[in-house]
């Protein structure tokens, strides 16, 4: 790279005069006609390291690699930076026993230097990447997405000005419009205005708008829509349209009431039980989430206040599912208000790594349930160790299965968790609305259907109600939101109430262990009515709290529950104890690499490879094949 040019002289005046001649040292060059001085400076945009973790892997037979061992060897390279180092919780008292990962350490480096460091790895360290996690919400409008098709070109702007009930502006709603080319998208402000540049046609090309509301309103969907060069207004639907009077008279969604949540004694209401949300975290100033007063925030640096600042409002929909209450608000009804919660902040920017650290907090924290409505696109090794370990210390795990209208994505594709995907009812959501997109006509079984967005697979344990979900979102208002992200706090409330009140869970001889985390989860697969008839899309069907066993529920029919006022026109397998990780460990650790930490090369290590003992069928591997062969896929 050039050096930076340098105009300063050494006694901090600059040389030269007026005329266009510069004083050198030497003598002196006329500035005309002569090409005139380059200036270079740094660039400032390069490719980012990429962010790995490292841990000891722990093989029976293999002596493990030391936390120091690897972290020296890891010092010693000049491109590595260490992160951070995630210590385990919740050992002692609380131990999951031998053979969970020790210490994990997060390191900074080039994506090649990762790629390598892993490749060569020896069979008892692990090196994967700290891979981002994703929020299990809805994936996107796929069918206005253009975004590969590179559409050139002036762009047109395009003013929209986003109102409610009479006329008023409605601010901090997210507007998306669809063209040709790239999606263009942005968010009104306080006169409820905002303007797009849209690039790759005229603006009679633009294929559809999409409003999202911050709070209180249903969002709508305009398909070819008619513009004009001026200020284009769209008027939302208050959701006291549909619920009159709402929030201020209490509703019942119609998930709950699909799950007979309103049929039981106002008294079952959790008691007891602790559970963990594992998300960004709850605004608890929210009149509905007052009595949420437990929480952490590990995005920053486990501060034990700033876990109520939940600025993507995801986590807070969730609670709110989970364990709404009555008190200042009628509002929404949680299924477990008087459970003890617990926020376990990793948004935004979570990572695998959080993710860890956040398990370890819930095993430490002797919580019963936990609601994961998140995942990735990438697999993790240490995650699934960590899940493995969080079972067997009793703690049961409802993860989301996903939103890319595909198979399960990681981590509810491990046997150790309880897999949800989503359910929609017909006629609980307006026609020009986003919700309605998710309907495909031959996934529909009467009033019920599964949604285009929900991935699907043979690890489906249960579906949820996932479609048009109103819940709690900062600021003191509500949303109605799509995704598997919605359907798993209904399973995870449930979960909470069979916990606290079902006569199998709530003695005193169910301690918190992993046999009462089976037990539970079978309790509630077997409590699923099935709609579809299809196990890869709703694994057992819609949990029932009459079918689960909870006395105290009315004797009901299993069809579907009727319509609000105003509304519009396979058993869970019980893990082995052995590991269910397998398969993210590496294959084989063959080729000529570098290894820093004694793998293929038998470079000098204090803890060279040691000899990997023969090994037999993984018993993931075959739990695995039974759940295809129950699925009829195999």
């Amino acid at each position: 790279m050039a050096e930076p040019t340098n105009n300063d002289s050494p006694h901090g005046q600059t040389q030269g005069s007026g005329n266009g001649s510069t004083n050198g040292t030497n003598g002196s060059s006329s500035g005309n006609g002569g090409a005139p001085p380059r200036t270079t400076v740094d660039a400032t945009v390069a490719v980012r390291p990429a962010r790995y973790l490292v841990a000891s892997r722990p093989i029976p037979g293999v002596q493990p690699m030391a936390t120091e061992v690897i972290l020296s060897t890891l010092n010693s390279m000049p491109d590595v930076r260490i992160v951070k180092r995630v210590q385990p919780r919740g050992f002692g008292a609380f131990s999951a026993g031998a053979g969970t990962t020790g210490e994990i350490i997060v390191a900074e480096m080039d994506p090649a230097r990762g790629l390598a460091l892993s490749a060569s790895a020896p069979p008892n360290v692990i090196i994967e990447r700290d891979a981002l996690l994703q929020h299990a919400d809805d994936a996107g409008f796929t069918a206005f997405n253009n975004a590969f098709a590179f559409a050139p070109g002036v762009g047109i702007d395009i003013r929209i000005r986003v109102v409610g009930l009479g006329g008023r502006p409605l601010p901090k709603a997210t507007v998306y419009v669809y063209g040709q080319g790239f999606p263009a998208q942005g968010q009104t402000d306080d006169r409820g205005e905002v303007s797009v540049t849209l690039f790759g046609g005229p603006i009679e090309t633009v294929q559809a708008i999409y409003v999202k509301p911050f709070a209180d309103h249903w969002d709508r969907m305009i398909q070819r829509p008619g513009l004009s060069s001026g200020v284009n207004t769209l008027q939302l639907r208050p959701l006291s349209d549909t619920f009159p009077n709402f929030p201020n008279t209490g509703m019942v969604g119609w998930g709950q009431r699909q799950m007979k949540l309103d049929q039981i004694a106002g008294s079952l209401a959790g008691q007891g039980v602790r559970i963990g949300i594992i998300d960004s975290g709850c605004d608890n100033s929210h009149p509905q989430l007052t009595h949420i007063t437990r929480g952490v925030d590990l995005t920053n640096n486990r501060d034990a206040t700033s876990w109520t600042n939940d600025t993507m409002s995801h986590g807070t929909h969730c609670a709110g599912i989970i364990a709404a209450a009555s008190n200042a608000v009628a509002g929404i009804r949680g299924f477990a208000p008087q459970a003890e919660v617990h926020a376990l902040k990793v948004f935004p920017g979570g990572r695998f790594s959080d993710l860890i650290d956040a398990l370890d907090q819930a095993i430490d924290r002797r919580l019963d349930i936990v609601n994961m409505s998140l995942g990735s696109s990438a697999g993790s090794e240490l995650v699934a160790n960590k899940l493995v370990e969080a079972r067997r210390s009793g703690v049961a795990c409802i993860v989301a299965a996903g939103n890319a209208s595909g198979p399960v994505q990681f981590p509810g594709m491990l046997p150790s968790v309880f897999t949800v995907a989503a359910m929609g009812m017909l006629g609980q959501f307006p026609p020009d609305s986003y919700h309605a997109q998710n309907v495909v006509p031959n996934m529909v079984a009467g009033q019920m259907f599964s949604p285009k967005f929900t991935c699907f697979g043979p690890q489906i344990a249960i579906a949820g109600p996932g479609v048009a979900i109103v819940s709690t979102v900062p600021g003191g208002g509500y949303a109605a939101w799509d995704g598997t992200s919605m359907a798993t706090p209904h399973v995870t409330g449930l979960g909470a109430l069979l916990l606290a009140h079902h006569p199998l869970l709530r003695d005193a001889s169910q301690a918190r262990s992993e046999q009462r985390v089976a037990q539970l989860f079978a309790i509630l697969a077997n409590g699923g009515v099935r709609f579809l008839g299809d196990p890869t899309r709703e694994g057992a069907g819609l949990p029932d709290l009459q079918a689960s066993g909870l006395a105290g529920v009315a004797q009901a029919s299993a069809q579907p529950a009727a319509a609000a006022p105003g509304a519009f026109a396979v058993p869970a397998q019980n893990v082995p104890l052995a590991e269910a990780a397998g398969q993210f460990a590496p294959a084989a650790f063959s080729g000529n690499v570098y290894a820093p930490f004694g793998g293929q090369q038998g470079q000098f290590s204090p803890f060279a490879a040691a000899p990997m003992p023969s090994p037999g069928i993984h018993p993931a591997l075959l739990q695995r094949l039974a759940q295809l062969r129950a699925a009829g896929l195999l």
